[in-house]
């Protein structure tokens, strides 16, 4: 049964890192926000669409990440977004 931990973690960094680099490519954090607010998630499901979806069964999960986001799965994405949630929570000044 602890097999499953680190499933879970490697795919919460994947999403991360997916998420991150769909976010640049629609124009940074303010951009994405913007549309999301609005309901409008076609910019990121294309991404999804051309980066991952039509790849998925053609590559490994590493290959897939790497040629998707430019980058090899690391975990740098998933520790900014769990930083930027503990700021929003606790404040900038936790140390």
């Amino acid at each position: 049964m602890f097999g499953y931990f680190p499933t879970y973690t490697l795919g919460t960094m994947a999403a991360a890192q997916l998420f991150a680099s769909a976010v640049e490519a629609m124009g940074g954090a303010e951009a994405a926000e913007a549309q999301f607010a609005q309901g409008e998630f076609l910019e990121l499901r294309r991404w999804l669409r051309e980066r991952v979806h039509k790849m998925g069964s053609l590559l490994t999960p590493g290959d897939l990440i790497a040629q998707a986001t430019g980058r090899p799965l690391a975990a740098d994405d998933l520790m900014a977004h769990i930083a930027d949630t503990i700021a929003a929570v606790y404040g900038d000044d936790l140390a």
